[in-house]
This record gives structure tokens, sequence and C-alpha cells, in this order.
């Protein structure tokens, strides 16, 4: 076991002292529920207690080790705007109760011990940080302040997050151990995706239902995510981290444990019906063939090619039509609203280049920019890379500009060490997200700042280990 390993033992006090820490978690949470149910919160008792509990708990168990807490947080993120704890007047999950409580306990640390709980400066850690940057600069000349003020938060609280991510990946084992949990936390989501899929009327979680040119009604499953296409974009990343990781293995037995969740990843990504993703995974998976090992790589592109071709002709009708729109964007209205939006972005820039319209204030813009033919119930930016110029100017600018760079000089530091299996996995995913970042507004998307936190980690790896 390495040194990295062993120093992350805790002493038998400590240890003892968080068994205290839950146990006086349960008797503040009946004291908080108490006191909400005496101020009068609009939430039935029993669930005030119940609410009350979890929400006490699980900050305590995060504060207390923010590494369990990020574990607890990968498993939770889904939830972010689903199975809601708070009263109908503030809403949270447990999510959220994890991505405060995990933060502060990590910056807890920080305090005590900075050398050891602080990340290593990269240039693409750099670059997510501007952006807070920026978007606390777009704040000047806000079309929607308070909507600005409120949306630079929360660049802020995943930036910090990143920062969090990057400091447990900062060992290969750390960043493989995050790897194996991100996919089968989405081989979980599948699971949902499936129920949702074959039992629509069950009512589990969220779908998206839109007619096809033949009337068909498409089912586009969306597990617990708001969209269908950012349930996704995990998966497409979770299946390309799958990818890498197989191309790689040493034995059978080791291919088939990256074979199983990356097969059932793909597969929950493919029904979605998500254009961006296709064409992320398309991307990632050129780059998962063209960095595998050289004695493997021809093998692997026939291969590849034979199974693609292959299975085309069993692919579903609804997916092939879903596809063929993609090379026919004018024929599909969300499709060629994208084309239009990207125009029209153009043109908002010959007013807001300078300070933008505030995070958040693009929306207001938006509407005399808006071209003929675009679907006018479509506001929300979909192209990150221009609505980040939109909405914080030049700072904007430059940030995403810094943060490319970070990950072009990343991914020169994984070339240089030979596409190591978590590296490679890290990579790939992340590559597909940026992709996928050109059709779809990603700038609060979690898992794109996890891969993008992930990548950094890895890059200045200065050590490999077997199997990841």
């Amino acid at each position: 076991m390495s040194h990295a390993i062993a120093h992350e033992a805790r002493p038998t006090g400590r240890r003892a002292w968080r068994y205290l820490a839950l146990a006086g978690a349960i008797v503040l949470a009946s004291a908080l529920a108490a006191f909400l149910s005496f101020a009068g919160v609009q939430w039935p008792t029993a669930g005030v207690l119940l609410s009350g509990t979890i929400a006490v708990t699980l900050a305590a168990v995060a504060l207390a080790s923010p590494r369990s807490g990020l574990v607890l947080l990968l498993m939770a993120i889904p939830l972010f705007d689903f199975a809601t704890l708070g009263p109908p007047s503030a809403p949270f999950t447990a999510a959220h109760v994890l991505l405060g409580g995990t933060i502060l306990g990590w910056l807890a640390r920080v305090v005590r011990d900075r050398s050891t709980a602080l990340p290593a400066f990269t240039p693409l850690l750099g670059g997510l940080g501007l952006l807070v940057v920026a978007g606390l600069g777009s704040l000047i000349a806000s079309l929607a302040p308070a909507t600005t003020a409120f949306n630079t938060f929360r660049l802020l609280a995943l930036f910090l997050l990143a920062m969090v991510v990057m400091w447990r990946a900062s060992t290969p084992e750390g960043a493989f151990s995050l790897v194996r949990l991100l996919v089968w936390v989405a081989v979980a989501l599948v699971g949902v995706e499936a129920v949702q899929y074959l039992l629509p009327g069950l009512g589990v979680g969220r779908i998206a239902t839109q007619g096809l040119e033949s009337t068909a009604l498409l089912v586009r499953p969306a597990a617990f995510f708001l969209d269908p296409n950012f349930l996704a974009g995990y998966l497409s990343a979770a299946a390309l981290a799958c990818g890498a990781m197989l191309v790689r293995a040493r034995s059978w037995h080791e291919g088939l444990v990256w074979a199983v969740p990356g097969a059932i990843t793909a597969a929950g990504m493919l029904v979605t019906f998500s254009r961006t993703a296709w064409v992320g995974f398309a991307v990632g998976a050129v780059l998962v063939l063209l960095t595998a090992p050289a004695e493997r790589r021809k093998k692997l592109i026939i291969v590849a090619v034979v199974i693609a071709v292959a299975a085309v002709p069993f692919l579903p009708s609804s997916i092939t039509a879903r596809v063929a729109t993609i090379f026919e964007p004018q024929a599909s209205g969300s499709l060629s609203t994208r084309y239009l939006m990207v125009v029209s972005s153009v043109q908002m820039l010959g007013q807001y280049w300078l300070g933008g319209t505030g995070l958040g204030g693009f929306e207001l813009a938006y509407p005399p920019y808006r071209q003929p033919g675009s679907l006018a119930r479509i506001l929300h930016p979909h192209q990150l890379f221009l609505a980040l110029w939109v909405e914080m100017g030049l700072l904007g600018l430059l940030a995403e500009l810094v943060i490319v760079a970070g990950i072009a000089i990343a991914w020169r530091r994984v070339h240089l060490r030979g596409y190591p299996g978590v590296s490679a996995a890290v990579l790939a995913g992340s590559v597909a997200l940026v992709v996928e970042s050109f059709f779809q507004y990603y700038l609060y998307f979690e898992y794109l700042w996890l891969f993008l936190a992930l990548l950094a980690a890895v890059s200045v790896h200065r050590r490999e280990v077997p199997g990841a």
C-alpha cells in the first residue's frame, strides 16, 4: 500500500469523535425540526423530523470527512433538481447539503494544513477560477444584477467543488477511485432510465416526450435530471472512460470489469435520443482509439469500424431517424434554432462584447436578435462558448481561452506520459463534454466541472498505478 493511501488512515480517537458527531447531529436535527415547526414552516411534522435529520446528518458527515462527503455527493448529484428536503418556500436537496458540507469541511482542512489540502495549481484550474472573476465582472453592466449575483455564486461553488475533486484525485489511486465511482453511479442511473423507457406510466423521475416526423411519440428518459441531454452527457463521459480503460485491459477479467458498465452506459446514452451526446461520444470514441496502446491500436480501429457498420441494420428506426436529422438541421426545429442562435449571438456581441449581458442576462437580451424560423420558446443559449462571451464580455472570453489552453496543456502532459489508463479515461470524457458544450449550455453542468477537475489533477501526476 502506498504512503499516500496509508496516510489516509484515521486515528481511532478521530473516528470515535465522528461517531459522537453523528449522534449529536441526530439530536440537533430533532431540535431544528422542532424549531421549524414552532416557526410555522409549512411542512408536515413527520416530514420536518425526517428531512431535518437527513439534512443535518449528511452535513455532519461531510463536515467531519470531506472525502466521505465527496463520495456521497457524487452519488447525490443526479438529485440536485429532484427529491427536495426543504419546504416549498426554500427547496433544497441532499446534494445541496452535501455540496455545502463537503466544501466547508475541505476549507477547514485548508486552514489547518494548507500544504496537503490545497491541490496543485494548473492552467486549467486557473481558467476555471477566472470564470468566477468574469461572473463578478459581469455584474457591472448586468441586465439582471440579482440573477447574475446568484449565478456567480453557483460558479464559485462549482469552482470550489473542482478544487475538492483535484485534492482527492491528487494521487493516481484517488483519481481512479473517483472515475470508478462515477461509472457505477452512471450504471445505476441507466437502471432508472430503463424503467422510465419501458414503463413511462409509472411516473419515476423525469421523462421528456416529443413527436417524430412519423407522428410517433418519442420517449426520452432523463432519470432525475431536468433534461435528457444532461443525463446523456454524463453517460457519454462514463462510457468513454470505460472504453479507455477497456482498451488497456491486461486480461479478459479486467476487460470484463470495464466492458460491462461501458456497454450499459453506452446503451443508456443511446436511449436518451440526445444528438448532442451522440456527437460528443463519437468524437470521444475516436480519441479513445487514437490514444490506445500502439500495439493494439490498428486492431482496435478495425474492430470498432466493423462493429459500427454491422450494428447499423439493427438500430431501431427511431434512432436512425434521429441521427439523420443531425445532417439535416433545417428539418428539426430545435436543431435549426441552435444554428440560428449562433447568428443571433454573434449579432449580440456588437452591443455586449465588452461587459456582457451579465450571467443569466442572455434571455433578456436575446428576443430582439432572434432569427426568423427559430423556435420562440427557446430563449436559453445553447452554445456555451459564444454564451460565455455574450454574458460575461471580454473577461468571459479570456476565461474561455485560458480554459482551452489549460486543456491543451493537460492533454500534452498526458500525451508525454503515454496516456496511462485513468488519464486517458478522464481525457476522453472531458473532450466529449467540451464538444457537447458547442450545442448545450453546460456552464453549470456539474459533470463538466468534475471531468475538467480530474483532467487537471491527472495532468500533474508523477507516477502511475497498475490497473489505472
